[in-house]
């Protein structure tokens, strides 16, 4: 028969096959022949995973399934429902949030090496910031998400104020509402950091090094003396000016040059900006990793600008 029929988002329970006739002798012959792949205990997807991503997107499907209306999904897993971006997320691990009334047993988050299943907010807090039929509300898995490192928040959090998904409001209010747990400092002190003129999770990262480093940066500065390069005079925007200085800063991520006419034109326009006495930071994703590096190119490009005597941006 057609796994189509039996399976809902790709995915079915070993008791639905059982229920059309199709037993562990005929699943094992499925899985041999790449028409059945095992998620986990009990389920199994119709299609082979593409990446660890998508298998974790197939075994939330399952889990969403079998907790039925007791559960939604949370942390990075909700996000990933959401749209949402996320940094550095762990895959293997699956992350629920109870959706009934909290029982004294289960006061704590269960535990498994590949899910999580967080207890239910109180009802006042529910009320506050609600679910989804699937997921927490996009605060709450945005604050959950931030405990184990604060740009695990502030990523999604900069496209979702973009998006105007959430509002500052709430991001604060999901930080009292999760509680004191650990990383909840972190997550704290990280809200006041978002900023929805970050346009990439990378311009994102990039701010939160620079602000650790102790520079203070203006997101999208547009640069002075290039309106005349741009239709209708806008500028050139860039995605970071460091504050008291002529240096700026640009994130360069893997998929910004589709072509070789747009690293073309990005040089073109790099080359009118350092034409005009601004120094340009290109940071990369290895960058980040260590800041110390980041540290000393921006020096290095501090130290050029004040020895060639250039004006410098606005306080």
């Amino acid at each position: 028969m057609q796994l189509s029929l039996i399976a809902q988002d790709d995915v079915f329970p070993l008791a639905r096959a059982f229920a059309v006739g199709i037993d562990r002798a005929e699943l094992r012959r499925l899985m041999r022949q790449g028409h059945v792949h095992r998620l986990h205990h009990g389920w199994f997807a119709t299609r082979e995973p593409a990446d660890d991503r998508d298998r974790h997107r197939l075994r939330l499907a399952a889990l969403l399934q079998q907790y039925a209306t007791r559960a939604v999904a949370s942390d990075a897993s909700a996000l990933l429902l959401l749209g949402l971006p996320t940094y550095q997320p762990d895959w293997t691990v699956a992350h629920l949030m109870r959706t009934g009334p909290t029982r004294a047993a289960r006061t704590k988050a269960q535990r498994k090496p590949d899910l999580v299943v967080r207890p239910a907010l109180d009802h006042e807090h529910a009320t506050r910031l609600p679910a989804t039929a699937q997921a927490v509300h996009p605060a709450v898995a945005l604050a959950l998400a931030g405990l184990t490192d604060p740009c695990a928040f502030l990523v999604p959090a900069d496209a979702a104020l973009r998006e105007r998904r959430v509002t500052q409001d709430e991001l604060r209010l999901a930080v009292e509402v999760i509680g004191r747990r650990p990383g909840i400092e972190r997550v704290r002190a990280a809200v006041g950091r978002c900023d929805a003129r970050h346009e990439s999770p990378g311009e994102t990262v990039v701010a939160w090094v620079l602000h650790h480093l102790g520079f203070r940066t203006l997101a999208q500065f547009v640069v002075p003396g290039t309106e005349v390069f741009t239709p209708g005079g806008r500028g050139y925007r860039v995605d970071a000016g460091i504050v008291g200085t002529t240096v700026l800063v640009e994130f360069d991520g893997r998929s910004k040059y589709g072509s070789a006419q747009d690293l073309w034109e990005e040089k073109r326009r790099e080359d009118r900006i350092r034409a005009l006495g601004w120094e340009v930071v290109r940071l990369t994703w290895a960058d980040l990793q260590h800041p110390q590096r980041v540290r000393a190119l921006v020096e290095a490009a501090l130290a050029r600008a004040a020895a060639a005597g250039t004006a410098r941006m606005p306080h």
